[in-house]
């Protein structure tokens, strides 16, 4: 289950993660062209959401922006990645929270794991990640030209853990200590079968941040 410290803690890496891109006092936004061609975003794109659950799944929204120069598709691609880097990130805190909360301390190798799960770095294999939806918009501020691309991402809850169950083995390898701590203090990482999917994130707490574009 994520935790709310977990949804908090990701919204501060999205927005280390991010550059500043708000709009400089007195410039002006003005749009260009979008992936309708027209100035109106569909509500996923306007929802500060970054991640929720609905009917069952668990969505992810992702932004990433370059300049007006560069590649859509390239923008796209960046922005999938960053969607990638998120769950897996939201996981490793999710495994390394489920540890703080049941006081088992980990070593040092075992944070490095965890660290490099959280970014290109993990070396797994992801499954179930599906791209719903794409939209980008260009717009200018002053003399500089931007795109902005969103993805929206779907995973199934069976695809979530079964990412973080990999997460945990690699974690284990590093620190077997772990291994004998989960055994012995009953340390459950998984929910019930019986348990309501929406369990997985914790009502009224959905990851939400003021997302900003990526500068390059």
């Amino acid at each position: 289950m994520l935790k709310t410290s977990i949804l908090c803690s990701l919204a501060a890496v999205t927005l280390l993660q991010t550059g500043c891109a708000s709009i400089p006092k007195g410039e002006r936004r003005v749009f260009l062209d979008s992936s309708t061609h027209e100035n109106a975003p569909p509500d996923w794109v306007k929802s500060t959401r970054i991640t929720w659950e609905s009917e069952g799944k668990i969505h992810l929204r992702s932004l990433h922006s370059v300049r007006g120069d560069e590649r859509v598709n390239g923008c796209f691609d960046l922005a999938r990645l960053d969607s990638k880097e998120t769950l897996l990130s939201e996981i490793a805190d999710d495994v390394k929270g489920t540890l703080d909360n049941a006081q088992t301390s980990i070593s040092e190798s075992a944070q490095t794991v965890l660290g490099k799960a959280r970014t290109s770095e993990y070396k797994g294999k992801l499954t179930g990640i599906r791209v719903m939806e794409q939209y980008f918009e260009r717009y200018k501020i002053a003399d500089s030209e931007r795109v902005d691309c969103y993805v929206l991402t779907q995973v199934a809850p069976g695809d979530y853990d079964r990412i973080k169950r990999s997460i945990l083995e690699q974690v284990t390898l590093a620190d077997p200590r772990i291994k004998e701590a989960i055994t012995k203090k009953h340390i459950d990482f998984f929910k019930k079968d019986d348990a309501p999917q929406a369990a997985r994130l914790p009502a009224g707490k959905e990851s939400s941040a003021k997302e900003v574009a990526k500068q390059d």
